[in-house]
């Protein structure tokens, strides 16, 4: 993608940033409060400095409800369940005509009505998978059973795929790492409540799926695979060891792989799945795989069916019929996620559809909702981002010369993708029925399978889009030296072309520094320009960096989202890199405007001045509710920290906040200067 500037170039113009009316018009009204900010939120009693995050929020926080059938409710939510009212619209008009063959309108129809289909789903019962239960009947052999793993929807121990590879990024490996268990590897292990009932609950759903399906015994089945899934569990590496791309990158030759962890059939599993041929494979998480071909040796072949069973079962059971959809609901959502009630049929079709056809309907979703002004906006306000970066970096007083002139090489290479892709997957060779929402998914998993094939022989595909274009996310790729912001996302609060300036940097531009800190964070940072895994640091700047940094996972171990559970501050250090970096660069690129189109000094709207409302921007688009069984799980398994301290335990770091809201010591939220953590 070209380049939109030079780094040390006049910074380009942000006039595309908002909208302004013309000569007699009113002017546009943001969509929250009357500049972007929701003021009737805020509190009457809680002071900035003690809890920012209320002080901004504690209206919204008490009228807030989580919707029926979903375990939290966020403004992302928000967009989410108003792009699935778009999605239902779009449905609804390929609904009402016949499509051709292989058509984006006739697969998003007829995936639509094979998941609506309920009550044809119960007269089918089990007859869809009967063939993929009767083959993990047939096995006799652990060589069988290893040839059965690497069929595409069957579960196991280990997970394989296709990548860039870290020391080419140009081109794909072949990859393996560890897998196999029903819930996060914390419950499993985990003394006391909830996670001892948990794993009780996860017995009683074993067993009732497996007598659903007539196996014999199914209670002492359940038991045997949980045993099984208990040890798969203590050999897993953690969330936090996930996190080290070093570590993650290990590529072997095959006959290396087999030697390296014995007690798995790994030439008859590469063959089957279509690795037979392939120079070099990358296992990730090492150690845990050869464990886990270890405990693979070690157990029965009938226990290891008992368990390929259950997950063949819990795979597809949304898709077999009204009581198998209780049963999984009942046991992810109602016992796990304390969510009482399902959502609708409808609803959920819609749901199913969009994660199924999510390309096919992230066309029409980006041509009806997405106009080319709005990416030409954003493309201006990542510009201004990245200058602000590399301005940032010049006056860094840790980093020394040679490595600030890699981050500025790196920098001025990341990729930009904005709203939806210029390049589309051709899916229209897939057989899309309207009565057989099973073998659609077969058929979409197998032409994914036959693609990863592909990339193996094809240089990078830096076309290629982590999301659709209608998901609320954004994102940095590592081996592509690129960010990714989807037309979901691009919408209030987030960004609002119609809102006050500041709102808009508080906001998306923070998003996006975020995603270009991610470039620079301390895994992120193991990679060059190019994508490639490289060191490019000094070892007197890395330790400067990594002394900093340490000062943040202190920080967020403090913090406790849930009673008795702390938020891994290294684990979650990647994040909490991206939202301060992000925060930090976004306020330098305000002051930038600031000094450029204002005259040096932001006008005061409603009493508060352009740094306040650039603050409390970045209060309210974190604002959340989860159920604590919910916060629970994240924080135990999401990298990101939780919304509290998102917003409170990046704000205390930065020091135009405190002068922004008149902080002071005493105030809770309170950190003397030299305890205060700055990295970009």
């Amino acid at each position: 993608m070209r380049q939109r500037f030079v780094i040390g170039l006049v910074v380009l113009s942000l006039a595309g940033v908002w909208t302004t009316a013309a000569a007699g018009e009113p002017a546009p009204q943001a969509t929250l409060g009357k500049w972007g900010i929701e003021t009737d939120s805020f509190s009457t009693t809680v002071k900035p400095g003690d809890d920012f995050y209320l002080y901004v929020n504690e209206g919204w926080l008490k009228t807030a409800k989580i919707p029926v059938g979903l375990d939290s409710y966020d403004d992302p939510t928000k967009l989410y369940l108003g792009n699935q009212d778009r999605i239902n619209e779009i449905i609804k008009t390929v609904l009402v005509k016949p499509y051709p063959n292989g058509s984006d309108e006739q697969q998003i129809a007829d995936t639509y009505r094979a998941y609506f289909d309920v009550a044809a789903q119960d007269r089918r019962g089990l007859e869809p998978i009967r063939g993929d239960l009767a083959a993990i009947a047939r096995v006799k052999t652990r060589t069988d059973l290893a040839i059965l793993m690497a069929t595409p929807w069957q579960g196991g121990p280990f997970a394989s795929g296709v990548l860039p590879n870290a020391a080419d990024p140009q081109h794909y490996i072949a990859a393996v790492v560890q897998s196999g268990l029903t819930l996060p590897s914390d419950y499993y292990l985990a003394a006391g409540e909830p996670y001892a009932t948990n794993r009780v609950q996860l017995k009683a759903y074993i067993a009732d799926l497996l007598s659903r399906a007539g196996v014999k015994d199914a209670g002492a089945k359940a038991g045997r695979i949980v045993a099984l899934e208990i040890e798969i569990a203590k050999l897993h590496w953690t969330a936090q060891q996930r996190r080290d791309v070093v570590k993650m990158f290990h590529p072997m030759l095959p006959d290396e792989l087999a030697s390296f962890a014995p007690g798995f059939d790994w030439p008859a599993y590469l063959k089957a799945r279509g690795f037979g041929g392939i120079s070099q494979i990358d296992v990730g998480t090492d150690t845990a795989v050869q464990g886990l071909a270890r405990l693979f040796a070690a157990t029965p072949v009938d226990v290891l069916k008992d368990y390929l069973t259950f997950h063949q079962l819990d795979n597809w059971a949304e898709n077999l019929g009204a009581d198998w959809q209780e049963a999984h609901f009942d046991f992810y959502s109602r016992k796990l996620r304390n969510v009482p009630q399902q959502r609708t049929l409808e609803e959920r079709a819609v749901e199913a559809t969009n994660a199924a056809v999510s390309q096919q309907i992230g066309k029409i979703f980006a041509r009806q909702y997405f106009p080319a002004t709005y990416r030409a906006q954003v493309d201006e306000m990542v510009g201004y981002i990245r200058q602000s970066f590399a301005d940032r970096i010049d006056k860094l007083p840790w980093m020394d010369a040679p490595t600030k002139s890699e981050a500025r090489a790196k920098l001025a290479k990341v990729a930009s993708h904005i709203g939806y892709p210029d390049q589309w997957h051709d899916y229209s060779s897939i057989e899309i029925r309207p009565d057989d929402p099973i073998g659609n998914a077969k058929r979409t998993i197998e032409w994914s399978r036959a693609d990863e094939i592909r990339q193996l022989g094809e240089t990078r595909r830096d076309w290629e889009w982590p999301y659709p274009p209608q998901e609320i996310n954004a994102g940095y790729v590592p081996s592509l030296n690129s960010i990714t912001f989807p037309a979901g996302i691009l919408q209030p609060p987030f960004f609002d072309p119609a809102a006050d300036p500041a709102v808009n940097f508080g906001a998306i531009a923070a998003v996006i520094g975020h995603e270009f800190g991610h470039g620079f964070d301390d895994q992120g940072s193991r990679s060059d320009g190019d994508g490639k895994l490289r060191d490019w640091w000094t070892a007197g700047s890395r330790a400067e960096f990594e002394r900093r940094t340490e000062g943040l996972v202190e920080q967020y171990n403090a913090y406790e989202p849930v009673p008795g559970v702390h938020i891994n501050g290294r684990q979650n250090l990647g994040e909490n890199i991206g939202d301060l970096g992000g925060l930090s660069i976004a306020y330098a690129a305000y002051r930038r405007f600031v000094d450029e189109k204002q005259g040096g000094k932001a006008p005061v709207i409603d009493g508060f001045t352009g740094d306040q409302r650039f603050f409390l921007s970045w209060g309210q688009v974190w604002r959340g509710i989860r159920t604590e069984a919910e916060e629970r799980r994240r924080v135990l398994t999401d990298n990101h920290s939780a919304t509290r301290f998102r917003v409170n335990g990046v704000a205390r770091n930065v020091d135009a906040w405190y002068v922004a809201f008149d902080v002071k010591p005493g105030d809770k939220l309170y950190l003397p200067p030299e305890q205060r953590v700055k990295i970009w």
